[in-house]
């Protein structure tokens, strides 16, 4: 079935064709039709095996992966109104569409990157002349430039709830918060390196719970490096590619010594915190002392939100210095590092949701910038929020082998203290958040999961 249809429109009278229909068509039903099946919100696995079924049907020829048509048009002063054989609509404003334009002097098809300057764009651009069919809209501008835009394109586009809540779980999956009760997923260790599939779940676990355990990990001290480099790039910091978290003489940080550890996340004192850390337990020690504890900071956060608002308020718009200042104690450290960053214990993004945890109670500075009369109270709230941690925390102790992930601007572990001539040997190395969530989405592609419209 096809259709098409024109409106013009002089820039002196655009105002006159406000709600005006350019096309209308009714879509007749045919039972075999996927899209009028839908009938409420897909859970996102159902949206994914729905995507790699109609994949694998594609690819056996027995069904094409359905598109999704245009079946009206309406044009309005600062937009077009596009109407879609799933029933959804959505206005498309001009400046939108025009800054987008698919064409090869606006975009570039092979570095996906468009061409024209923001410079150029006309804020007050107007369409005099709009044309649509079931696979495209095109459009003739007020500067004379064509443009034509695919329905598929539009339709993942679109400013519909459903097209942006699809688009967000593609940027990054939304959060699961867990308590005391919370059980750490197994993963095996070759077994991700070898299938996709389960390097996948990882991933989706990682963005969903902020925390899994790998098992049988090979006895080596860059068993966590290679993991990493196997999903992309280990994250360095001056501490090297890997940190090997033993009770060292003349240390350079307080975790390389036997002493207990309260509940933190690494690296703070850096402005890009560290995403993923890797916890390899290469040797366990043997008797009393050692054990990790973990706490899900988003879980604790919410919890600060909801009974103390204060204190929430105090640590989401108070910043800290967090510092670290010292020498190599391996060949592949920097020689001399000297780091400092500045902000919240929790950071909220625009939406008020949190966004990271930043808890280091050794690296955490002396110098506070704050006036003395808020001093008082900035430290009531941390001790609050430090409670509710350990109130909702875990304790267990790994095994040799055990290779503990968590999501570092989310999760705090710590550990209990252990005796000093202990041989406890544990490997920690970093994974940025960036290289992760980019891997997640490559697999998805590759296995057909990836739903975007």
């Amino acid at each position: 079935m096809s259709h098409h249809s024109t409106a013009r429109a002089l820039l002196s009278g655009v105002a006159a064709f406000r709600n005006v229909t350019v096309q209308q068509m009714r879509l007749i039903c045919n039972k075999k039709c996927i899209n009028c099946k839908v009938t409420r919100p897909l859970s996102l696995a159902a949206n994914a095996q729905q995507q790699y079924q109609v994949k694998e049907r594609k690819e056996r020829k027995e069904l094409p992966v359905p598109s999704v048509p245009i079946s009206s048009a309406q044009v309005s002063r600062d937009s077009v109104t596009v109407k879609f054989g799933d029933g959804r609509e959505s206005p498309m404003p001009y400046v939108w569409l025009r800054d987008n334009c698919r064409c090869p002097d606006c975009y570039s098809s092979e570095a996906l990157g468009r061409k024209c300057l923001l410079s150029d764009l006309d804020v007050e651009i107007q369409a005099m002349d709009i044309q649509s069919n079931d696979e495209s809209l095109n459009i003739e501008w007020s500067d004379g430039h064509r443009s034509e835009y695919p329905a598929e394109w539009l339709h993942a586009r679109a400013f519909t709830p459903e097209a942006r809540a699809l688009r967000r779980d593609v940027y990054a999956l939304p959060k699961e918060p867990w308590g005391a009760n919370h059980k750490l997923l197994e993963f095996d260790y070759e077994s991700m390196r070898k299938d996709d599939k389960v390097l996948l779940e990882w991933l989706l676990t990682m963005e969903t719970q902020g925390s899994a355990m790998l098992k049988n990990v090979p006895d080596k001290d860059v068993a966590g490096p290679e993991m990493i480099e196997h999903i992309a790039f280990v994250k360095q910091c001056h501490y090297g590619p890997h940190s090997p978290v033993i009770n060292r003489p003349n240390t350079n940080n307080v975790a390389f010594t036997n002493a207990k550890l309260g509940m933190h996340n690494d690296l703070p004192q850096y402005e890009h915190m560290a995403g993923i850390i890797f916890i390899h337990c290469v040797k366990q020690h043997v008797g009393t002392g050692g054990e990790s504890v973990i706490a899900d900071g988003l879980f604790g956060a919410e919890l600060l939100r909801k009974e103390h608002p204060e204190a929430f308020k105090i640590l989401t718009s108070t910043d800290s210095y967090f510092w670290d200042k010292g020498h190599a104690n391996y060949s592949w450290e920097m020689e001399e590092f000297y780091k400092i960053s500045k902000f919240p214990v929790i950071t909220l993004n625009s939406s008020k949701e949190v966004i990271r945890i930043a808890v280091n109670n050794a690296i955490r500075d002396s110098y506070l910038d704050l006036p003395s009369s808020k001093v008082k109270k900035f430290y009531e709230s941390l001790k609050v929020f430090n409670d509710i941690l350990y109130s909702n925390s875990s304790t267990f102790k790994m095994d040799s082998g055990d290779l503990m992930t968590l999501d570092n601007v989310r999760c705090l572990h710590g550990r209990e203290g252990y005796e000093a001539f202990s041989d406890r040997h544990i490997e920690s190395s970093y994974l940025d958040w960036d290289e992760a969530r980019c891997r997640r989405r490559r697999i998805q592609e590759k296995l057909g999961l990836l739903r975007t419209v």
